[in-house]
Parts: C-alpha cells; structure tokens; sequence
C-alpha cells in the first residue's frame, strides 16, 4: 500500500478558501490529473533531468499532515514553464530502475510512467493557460 498524488485546478479565490477551509477545498475540487502511486517515480525523473518542480514540496501545506498544498496560479505557471521544454518521452528515457530501487522508490511500470509524465506535462500546460491555479491531493492507496 503507498500514497497516492493527484492535481485539480482551482481557482484563487478556491484556493484563499481552502486555506481556511481545507476540507472544504478537498471535497470541492475535480481530479484533473491523478499520477497514482507513480508519482514518486515521477519526482524521481523530474530531478534526473534538473527540471526545478517538486511535486511534494511545492505549493502551500493547506492541512498538518500536508496531504493537501495550493499551488496559487503564478506557481502553477511556473511548473508549466518548466516542465514545456522538457518531452515526456526524454524523462521517461531517464527511469533506471534498479537505482530507483536501490533508493527506495518504485520504478513504476514504464508505460504508466510515460502516461503520468505526459498527463502532468498536459494539466499544468492546460492549467496555466487558462490562469488557474491548482491543488496537490495525497491520499492513502486503497
């Protein structure tokens, strides 16, 4: 059993709600990207390449556990700035496996790897087009 990572969009003013109503914000938002358990593997990639988005880190803690992090529109623009130049299939490429494994994360299946990387790329793209903001969702894998 691991965690799970997902991003929704959401507006500012979402996102200023959710800072005074967590729960609130977690019950009201739509998954728009869901990277499963993979997402570690993900961040794994991510800082192979140097591209400066952390996944887990990133964003404002909107609860104690930090199960819950706005990512106000600016942020968002710039996890999209970031991850643009860089293909999906040039990350994917980076997956080492045994190394991964070695410091503790799960390679993930390379193909749902791929698929995670091309939806992250496509969420924050599409999100900072529109000028949205987002928010990171952990939870417990069922």
């Amino acid at each position: 059993m691991g965690t799970r990572m997902a991003f929704a969009a959401a507006t500012s003013m979402e996102l200023d709600h959710g800072v005074l109503d967590p729960e609130w914000l977690r019950g009201s938002v739509r998954i728009g990207c869901d990277l499963g358990t993979s997402w570690a593997a993900v961040q794994y990639l991510l800082d192979a390449a140097v591209v400066p988005v952390d996944l887990r880190v990133d964003g404002d803690p909107l609860d104690v556990g930090q199960t819950l992090a706005a990512w106000y529109p600016e942020l968002v623009a710039e996890a999209a700035a970031a991850l643009s130049p860089v293909s999906p299939e040039a990350l994917a490429a980076l997956r080492d496996p045994a190394r991964m494994a070695d410091e503790g994360i799960d390679p993930a299946d390379s193909a749902e790897l791929l698929a995670s990387l091309r939806a992250l790329t496509r969420f924050f793209t599409e999100a900072a087009a529109r000028g949205a903001g987002a928010v990171m969702l952990l939870r417990a894998d069922d």
